[in-house]
């Protein structure tokens, strides 16, 4: 039986992207708690239809990854007590930037939410 090494994601890099979904997390939970698993998937280009992720744990704090790609989806920031449900951004698009990891395979570093008429979707499609 014959097999290949897979990369395990995406090439780090900026993609048009549409958010998909939240779901718990918990693989490892033991050692790191429950988390929360945030997916997208790429929209155009060589890896249009992939799938990019961010396990994160449940603190959403300012500066914590979940609460950074929580104010990603919402096109801005979000207060301090106001409640946030992933579940109202699936089908957000937008632009993602997917990082390497020590592994091998990438994950979602951030997220933009497209506004109409943004110069940042514009010029991040115009790569495509």
């Amino acid at each position: 039986m014959q097999f290949t090494m897979e990369a395990g994601g995406i090439p780090a890099g900026v993609y048009k992207a549409e958010f998909i979904g939240a779901e718990r997390y918990d693989e490892n939970a033991e050692k790191y708690g429950v988390g929360v698993k945030l997916k997208w998937r790429v929209t155009e280009g060589p890896h249009a239809d992939a799938e990019v992720t961010r396990i994160c744990s449940m603190k959403m704090t300012a500066g914590s990854a979940l609460g950074k790609l929580a104010a990603g989806l919402n096109g801005g920031p979000i207060a301090t007590g106001q409640s946030f449900d992933f579940s109202q951004y699936v089908n957000a698009t937008g632009v993602v930037v997917a990082e390497a990891t020590q592994g091998g395979g990438s994950r979602v570093a951030s997220f933009q939410r497209a506004q109409l008429g943004s110069p940042v979707v514009q010029q991040q499609h115009e790569t495509f």
